[in-house]
């Protein structure tokens, strides 16, 4: 049985029924607010926003799907965000939300910006650039730059003159395109949120400041469910199809361990979350070390 991702949740705790939580332990408690995080806000997160930027930039002449493209820019955009979070342990909410909304504000922004820049100073007009002389090429540079517009003026004669292609052949302009560039300014911003929020709603451990993953998960048949459920006090429905577990715990192994144990019935899925001492965890893993390969799944630690 393939497990899943740490991450995500899996199809069969999709649309839940009935949930059943415990409350966190002390240990398991959103990470304070550490000078560092300005760090992550004000550094790393409008440089990750410049980096998919310039490669929005780049592909958008080439693959530019309406609605699509700004959405799975800003999935990357928060997935490469989330990235730097875990590698750096950063725990403290708010400031993982601030800094994903701002690196994908930049990245709706910069890609205007890149596209600017790109015209006016990376690269020469190619009647000017097919100088053969290396002195022809720098005044045709120079003389290129110093007759610039600004990007205000470059912005509003892209929505006044240059417009917008759109489905069936109709170019907007004007404050049509304004328009669609907000639109995609929040779209972008949106798929940052729908990866971050899920993702910084993981448990993290404040003692050695890591986040939790899982360490062991699977499907398991209904007698070994029961028996996982009697030893966290849960109660299984009535007519279940099928049992799945998950087991959590930090990178350091020093705090409890989450254990969720979902069932499928006919009416949707029941799921219960508790938190796990070091016996429990022990006597949970007996009755699971004493299945089969082929009846659980597992990923070590």
């Amino acid at each position: 049985m393939q497990g899943f991702s740490p991450m995500a949740v899996p199809s069969s705790m999709e649309g839940m029924r009935n949930a059943t939580y415990s409350p966190q332990p002390p240990e398991v408690q959103p990470g304070p607010f550490v000078w560092r995080g300005l760090w992550l806000a004000v550094v790393v997160a409008p440089a990750v926003g410049l980096i998919w930027a310039r490669v929005g930039q780049v592909v958008q002449p080439h693959f530019a799907p309406l609605i699509l493209f700004p959405i799975l820019l800003g999935v990357l955009t928060g997935v490469t965000l989330i990235g730097v979070v875990r590698l750096t342990r950063m725990g403290h909410r708010p400031t993982i939300l601030v800094s994903a909304v701002l690196a994908a504000a930049v990245a709706a922004a910069g890609q205007h910006y890149c596209g600017y820049v790109s015209r006016y100073y990376w690269q020469a007009p190619p009647v000017i650039a097919s100088g053969t002389g290396d002195d022809l090429k720098a005044l045709s540079q120079q003389l290129l730059r110093q007759t610039a517009p600004s990007f205000g003026q470059y912005l509003r004669a892209q929505a006044d003159k240059g417009g917008r292609p759109l489905p069936w052949g109709y170019v907007a302009k004007g404050w049509i395109v304004w328009l669609s560039w907000a639109v995609d300014a929040l779209l972008l911003v949106a798929g940052a949120v729908a990866v971050t929020v899920p993702a910084a709603c993981v448990p993290y451990c404040s003692r050695c400041r890591s986040w939790y993953r899982a360490v062991r998960n699977g499907k398991i048949d209904l007698a070994t469910a029961d028996r996982l459920a009697n030893l966290i006090d849960a109660e299984p429905p009535a007519h279940p199809r099928s049992a799945r577990y998950r087991l959590s715990a930090c990178q350091g192994g020093c705090g409890p361990t989450r254990c969720e144990l979902s069932w499928e019935h006919a009416d949707g899925v029941d799921l219960a979350r508790t938190w796990l001492d070091a016996q429990k965890r022990n006597e949970v893993a007996a009755v699971l070390d004493g299945l089969s390969g082929e009846d659980q799944g597992e990923i070590d630690e």
